[in-house]
């Protein structure tokens, strides 16, 4: 495929990621917890470039991510090291065509950045120690890795198929 077909797979892909993010549907959601949507767009990415493309990817996600939450803690850490294993992944793996590894590597990756942005809030807050925070936390994390476990699957390997292409 030519130049131009790449460019507006990635600006579909850029489009893409802040509608998913601001207008999830709601079938989409388990009790309005949304997928991991930077872990279902970084992934096939990663799989299918080396490690430097990857992790600038990665930075730029991060960067972009990180602008729609009002918070201290970044995902930038976490999908930093995340695009580097599945870019190391894709180049020692050249045959990642089975449905379900795409699904078993977003949870991953998803529980990953959860458990990433969880150490953040408790190392900055301090206060936030308490069981509830807790049993919050871990709800919120199996909650998300739950439905990206189950939307990752269709969306990234869509995105996998169209990079095979290009």
């Amino acid at each position: 495929m030519n130049k131009t077909t790449k460019n507006i797979l990635i600006f579909f892909t850029i489009i893409c990621l802040p509608s998913f993010i601001i207008i999830t549907p709601d079938w989409l959601k388990i009790n309005g917890i949304t997928p991991c949507w930077p872990v279902i767009l970084l992934l096939p990415f990663s799989l299918k470039n080396p490690p430097w493309k990857s992790a600038t990817a990665s930075l730029l996600l991060g960067v972009f991510i990180d602008s729609f939450t009002i918070s201290d803690v970044s995902y930038i850490p976490s999908l930093l090291i995340l695009s580097l294993a599945f870019s190391v992944y894709g180049l020692h793996n050249k045959k990642i065509e089975l449905f379900l590894n795409i699904g078993l590597m977003a949870i991953f990756g998803t529980f990953f950045v959860g458990l990433s942005i969880w150490v953040q809030k408790i190392i900055l807050y301090s206060v936030l120690r308490n069981h509830w925070f807790h049993s919050w936390s871990i709800y919120v994390l199996i909650s998300e890795v739950i439905i990206t476990g189950l939307v990752a699957p269709f969306f990234s390997s869509w995105l996998l198929l169209t990079y095979k292409k290009i």
